[in-house]
C-alpha cells in the first residue's frame, strides 16, 4: 500500500486541511475587523472582536462540513 492510499495519511491530510481552514477564517475575520476599526468606525477593539467571532463561526462551520463529507466510509482500515 502506498503512503498516499494509507488511511493514516488520509486522516492527517484531512486534519491539516480542517486546521488550515479554521486558521484562515480567523485571520480573515480578524483583518476585516481591524479594517472596520481602523478605517470605518474607529470603534476600538470591537470590530476585531466581532470579526474574530464571525471568523470562528465560519471556520467551525467549514470544519463541520468537511468532517461530514469525510464520513465513516473513508476510515476503513
Amino acid at each position: 500500500m502506498s503512503p498516499t492510499q494509507s488511511p493514516m495519511f488520509s486522516g492527517m491530510g484531512q486534519a491539516v486541511r480542517i486546521a488550515t481552514d479554521l486558521l484562515a477564517s480567523l485571520i480573515v475575520g480578524g483583518v476585516l475587523g481591524w479594517l472596520v476599526d481602523t478605517y470605518l468606525l474607529s470603534s476600538g477593539p470591537w470590530g476585531i472582536v466581532v470579526g474574530l467571532m464571525f471568523g470562528l463561526a465560519a471556520g467551525v462551520r467549514n470544519a463541520y462540513r468537511a468532517a461530514q463529507r469525510w464520513g465513516p466510509d473513508d476510515t476503513k482500515l
